[in-house]
């Protein structure tokens, strides 16, 4: 039994009152990016209908949120918190609206998210209400809590120090931000956007180059927003050919934008980074954030453009494996 004493519970409302008040502070920072990701995609040449939008999988970004906060921050001061906000979490929603245009599925998505933020908020409010010796903390943590393979007490909550103001509060606010991002941007993709097979090119260059330098310098630079794959077909004394294929995976099957591609790759070509500061490989973008396994079999990766006819990868459907349609 852990210990429940006056002093112990005052301390763990102490810790759920620092997490509110970082949660409080990390919601304005999400919806600015959020505001952001709206922008960019909205840039689009012609948006299509963004349709399949199920709002409550953002409970699934704020799990992840919470998750990747607490792992990359490598304090385990803050668990048994995060925790307790993650048990909370699994078991609220918001609803499965399928909002039809751009517009509206944001304003679905901001609405819910402003909804979770208050739920959250008050949620926090309420467990560290001090009437009748802590009374809704100690009814609401009957049972252990399971988490990120620990197993948590309301007494672990008691004798941890969740951070106030200060280094270890921006690390853990960095790290929640860094998971927001990638997780929000997988699931619009993911919920969203549609692959479009382009028309298949060919290009000839001498045999002391390498379809590498065509992609980098040339294709790329061009087509920000594209996924670019090959397969050598022909050589000659002094040349080879190569198949060019590449495919767009945006709003209505239109390419990604300029903006869109500025924040989400890291890389054109594999390993060859173009931006440090993107959230994603390019190859990773395309091959996960969809509801299907997409078959990439026609061309090969371009470093790769002399290897067999099958070119399998595994499917994960990258941060949201549960939105996979078996």
């Amino acid at each position: 039994m852990p210990d429940l004493s006056p002093n112990s519970l005052v301390a763990a409302a102490a810790n759920l009152t620092r997490l509110r008040a970082w949660v409080t502070d990390l919601y304005p920072l999400c919806l600015e990016y959020e505001e952001a990701v709206f922008k960019a995609l909205g840039s689009t040449k012609e948006n299509g209908n963004w349709t399949n939008f199920v709002a409550n999988v953002f409970i699934d970004i704020a799990i992840g949120l919470a998750s990747g906060a607490a792992i990359a921050s490598g304090n385990p001061e803050v668990m048994p918190a995060i925790a307790c906000l993650s048990a909370f979490l699994h078991d609220w929603g918001i609803g499965k609206d399928k909002p039809n245009t751009l517009d509206e599925t944001f304003a679905v998505f901001e609405f819910g998210h402003q909804r979770m933020q208050t739920v959250i908020e008050q949620r926090l409010s309420s467990l560290v209400d001090p009437q009748s010796n802590y009374a809704n903390l100690i009814a609401a943590w009957v049972k252990n809590i399971d988490f990120n393979g620990g197993t948590y007490t309301i007494g672990d909550l008691a004798t941890k120090n969740f951070p106030g103001l200060g280094d270890a509060y921006n690390k853990l606010q960095t790290a929640a931000l860094s998971s927001f991002k990638k997780s929000l941007w997988n699931l619009v993709v993911m919920k969203t956007c549609t692959y479009y097979e382009n028309y298949h090119d060919y290009i000839t260059i001498p045999k002391n180059e390498w379809i590498t330098k065509y992609a980098q310098e040339i294709f790329y630079t061009r087509n920000k927003g594209n996924y670019l794959r090959a397969r050598y077909v022909n050589t000659d004394a002094n040349t080879n050919t190569f198949e060019l294929i590449y495919w767009n995976l945006g709003i209505g099957g239109y390419a990604f934008p300029e903006v869109a591609s500025n924040i989400l790759f890291i890389d054109d070509t594999p390993g060859h980074i173009i931006n440090p500061n993107g959230l994603f490989n390019r190859d990773y973008v395309f091959k996960q954030f969809s509801m299907q396994k997409y078959d990439f079999s026609k061309g090969h990766e371009i470093e790769d453009a002399l290897g067999p006819d099958h070119d399998d990868y595994n499917f994960t459907g990258g941060m949201f494996p549960n939105l996979v349609k078996k």
